[in-house]
């Protein structure tokens, strides 16, 4: 079917159900990026990618994204308000105009507010499909905390010192079919013999007096496989501050997990029960906002330990950059973006990879709909230069840069330009 007709039916249906004499209103918003674009060297438009921190984002997106958010207040009872929350998303590799793309429901949940008295009086519960409580930093495109999917839990009950928050999810490994000899179908269809859940308990916005706020999260993942299928729980653990600085903010994290956990809180589809992982990751987060100037620094450092495909040995990684704009007016400015990138891995035999290294340096001009760094839409012109040694030579282009792109044999540099409109409502 083809997408943006469908979503332009959903988009009608619901103005139509919103029109109609008890009908909920319906809110819509979402997001929105695609572009066109060239390399200096011929053939497809190329991006730069490395590591597992995110990437430096301006001018460095090869493809088209679209997320559809459809929201509604179905009921209310004295101060309970049932709320409907949807969510479908597409992706194209942004290589020509007919690209056939497969929806994907993101979220599809709903949720009771202000369900009682005391604590709860402003604590929400929920079950469904949905984004939770999502932490990312937006110039690397890097959701550092990302547990999403199927849940239910309760959120935002007032502990006075703090909000505090339970949910439950369940996954199951997206990468192969899972079967057994009752014949379960492929895991994308009807499940199969591994699952996994996480137990998300949170405590935010912990006031420091003058000294900003911390976030603590602890995610506990436990394993329910069938058959003696071998997987594994684990833990992971992470503390946020934010603090308000030059008309923006700072926030610095630190992250760790072990075992069948993941970094971002999610549960590893490869766990099994001798895996002895654990991660450790720091990041720091800076936006600032001054007269004409606003943009964004970001650094992070990540080691991983004992991955099960070369148990014993040690991955790490970092990357440092920034982006600064500068205003002529609410519509006009010019900005640039300054990105590096490090990787020292292992080779499947345990060994030594080559460290590989890429930097990458943006210049552009934009129109937006405001001077704030958040500002959108905006409308971009830009050139993007990076080079790298030659261990990290592969190139790619496409939805999330997942088609790679021979740029040349002994080639250690490449510059592409182009266009860019990115909208969020």
């Amino acid at each position: 079917m083809n997408f943006k007709l469908s979503a332009i039916a959903v988009a009608v249906a619901a103005a139509t159900l919103s029109a109609t004499a008890g009908a909920a209103a319906v809110d819509f918003h979402g997001y929105a990026r695609s572009g066109v674009g060239a390399s200096t060297k011929g053939g497809s438009l190329v991006c730069y990618w490395l590591g597992d921190l995110g990437h430096f984002r301006l001018g460095n997106e090869c493809d088209t994204y679209l997320e559809l958010a459809f929201d509604a207040n179905l009921a209310e009872k004295g101060e309970t308000k049932f709320n409907l929350h949807t969510m479908v998303a597409s992706g194209t590799q942004q290589l020509q105009d007919w690209e056939q793309s497969v929806p994907s429901w993101r979220q599809l949940w709903t949720e009771a507010t202000n369900v009682g008295s005391g604590p709860l009086a402003t604590a929400n519960l929920w079950v469904g499909k949905r984004y939770y409580k999502r932490q990312d930093i937006h110039m690397t495109d890097f959701f550092y905390n990302a547990v999403t999917g199927p849940g239910a839990g309760i959120e935002n009950a007032d502990f006075g010192f703090a909000k505090g928050s339970y949910a439950y999810f369940r996954y199951q490994p997206d990468y192969g079919p899972q079967s057994d000899a009752a014949g379960f179908r492929p895991n994308f269809v009807n499940g199969g013999v591994k699952a996994t859940g996480v137990h998300d308990l949170r405590l935010e916005g912990i006031q420091l007096g003058g000294f900003g706020s911390l976030d603590a999260f602890l995610q506990v993942v436990t394993d329910s496989s069938r058959e003696n299928a071998k997987a594994k729980g684990g833990e992971a653990f992470t503390v946020q501050h934010t603090i308000g600085a030059v008309g923006g903010f700072n926030r610095a994290v630190i992250q760790y997990a072990k075992d069948g956990a993941n970094l971002d809180g999610g549960a590893k589809w490869w766990a099994d029960d001798t895996l002895k992982y654990t991660g450790f990751r720091l990041l720091d987060h800076f936006v600032f906002d001054v007269d004409q100037f606003n943009g964004s620094v970001t650094v992070g450092y990540q080691q991983d330990k004992d991955f099960p495909w070369y148990k014993g040995a040690t991955k790490t990684q970092y990357n440092l950059g920034a982006r600064v704009w500068y205003h002529f007016n609410d519509l006009y400015s010019i900005g640039g973006e300054l990105g590096h990138a490090q990787v020292k891995d292992v080779d499947y035999n345990g060994g030594n990879a080559p460290e590989q290294k890429l930097d990458k340096i943006t210049l552009a001009g934009q129109i937006s709909a405001g001077k704030s760094f958040w500002a959108r839409p905006a409308l971009r012109a830009y050139y993007t230069y990076a080079k790298w040694n030659d261990a990290a030579h592969p190139a790619c282009t496409g939805r999330d840069c997942g088609t790679s792109v021979d740029i040349g044999t002994n080639v250690t540099n490449g510059s592409t330009y182009g266009f860019q409109m990115e909208a969020w409502w």
